[in-house]
């Protein structure tokens, strides 16, 4: 459910279960998304959304979680803010988003069903919106916020102006050159800041999904799809990257070994990033006898996770194979460095994988990072 305070113009009608009540909370002396960007650090800096309050599994205060600001050497700035409310325990979608500017982010709480903007610089909040979103991001001055089966623009009161429903989807992401959304679920869906659909394809076999998606320069997309239908899968052999043009045609398949849970493009080359992680079960501790009872054979098994973060060129040949991450990874188009998540840091690697900074004061929960444009890092 969505709710809103103020009445709000829909390109199409709401489907009637979709209830639009009061629910807006609107701090005085909020500005636009796209205002005029003020001097910053020279470098970008990174926010990291941690889930450091397991409770919020289970929906219930207090709430902990957490967006923290870390400078380029992988050194704590600030907290921004706390007391968030994070359950989801999958990093596809963009649960934190970064304005055009810098100046403001976006947080998607599926614990408490709400979505909030805040100030970088002060960590000030701008509006919340109850409803449940799985992804947001910024386009020419408004929020696109995706929801289960709809899509819905925000305005920097956090008055929804805009709303289609789009079909189910999972992760979004916009593209600046062309004016156009891309989004990603069962099957991949572009429109048009109007939220009307311009292209619908399904390049993904064997009834998985997308997870994630982001844009080469040349409007063409990588999507991190997985068609297992276990999560973490036990056999990665049917996860892979997918290149699809921008008419939606698939241009390149790379089969990965794990499950790829986010892929950043860095517009510069074509080059693709991806991390995520897969269940690996060890037998090694079982003799030429098989146990009788699967009691036995658990006591007998190590289960573990691996965790992968890659990167590939346009063609699709690897360049770079790390084994940490699995959580979330960003890309600084500033330099093609790029920030991954792991179990319980925060690595800051060059374009060629080389460790620059890493960060331990994150918990072993999930994480989400979303880089800071230079001139608005600090």
């Amino acid at each position: 459910m969505i709710t809103c305070s103020k009445p709000f113009h829909s390109i199409k009608t709401a489907p009637t279960y979709i209830l639009l009540a009061a629910s807006i909370v609107v701090l005085a002396g909020a500005t636009g998304f796209a205002s005029k960007q003020v001097p910053g650090s020279a470098k970008a800096t990174v926010l990291v959304l941690d889930d450091c309050d397991s409770d919020n599994k289970n929906s219930t205060p207090p709430y902990g979680d957490a967006v923290s600001l870390l400078d380029s050497k992988g050194e704590l700035v600030r907290l921004v803010t706390r007391g968030l409310a994070i359950g989801r325990n999958w990093s596809g979608c963009r649960a934190i988003s970064v304005s055009e500017d810098g100046r403001f982010f976006v947080v998607c709480e599926d614990a408490v069903n709400q979505t909030s903007v805040y100030e970088t610089s002060t960590g000030r909040k701008i509006w919340s919106l109850s409803g449940l979103f799985r992804s947001a991001v910024f386009a020419k001055g408004l929020v696109y916020a995706l929801a289960r089966d709809s899509v819905y623009a925000i305005d920097n009161t956090g008055t929804i102006v805009k709303h289609s429903r789009t079909g189910s989807g999972i992760d979004i992401a916009f593209d600046s050159s062309r004016n156009c959304l891309w989004i990603v679920g069962t099957n991949v869906k572009k429109c048009n800041l109007d939220l009307e659909i311009l292209m619908k394809a399904d390049p993904i076999r064997g009834g998985g999904g997308a997870f994630s998606v982001d844009i080469n320069a040349d409007g063409s997309i990588w999507v991190a799809a997985q068609y297992m239908r276990s999560r973490p899968p036990r056999d990665g052999s049917e996860n892979g990257l997918l290149k699809i043009s921008p008419e939606g045609r698939l241009l390149k398949t790379i089969e990965v070994e794990f499950s790829p849970q986010r892929v950043r493009a860095d517009r510069s080359d074509g080059s693709v990033w991806t991390t995520g992680s897969i269940l690996h079960r060890d037998y090694s501790r079982i003799g030429d006898v098989w146990p009788e009872t699967l009691t036995e054979l658990d006591a007998l098994t190590n289960i573990g996770i691996r965790r992968y973060t890659r990167k590939y060129d346009s063609d699709g040949n690897l360049l770079v194979s790390l084994t940490d991450g699995g959580a979330s990874i960003d890309l600084d188009p500033s330099d093609g460095s790029v920030w991954i998540a792991g179990k319980s840091s925060i690595s800051h690697c060059s374009r060629t994988g080389a460790n620059l900074a890493t960060y331990t004061g994150v918990t072993g929960n999930q994480k989400w990072l979303a880089v800071v444009p230079c001139k608005n890092a600090g």
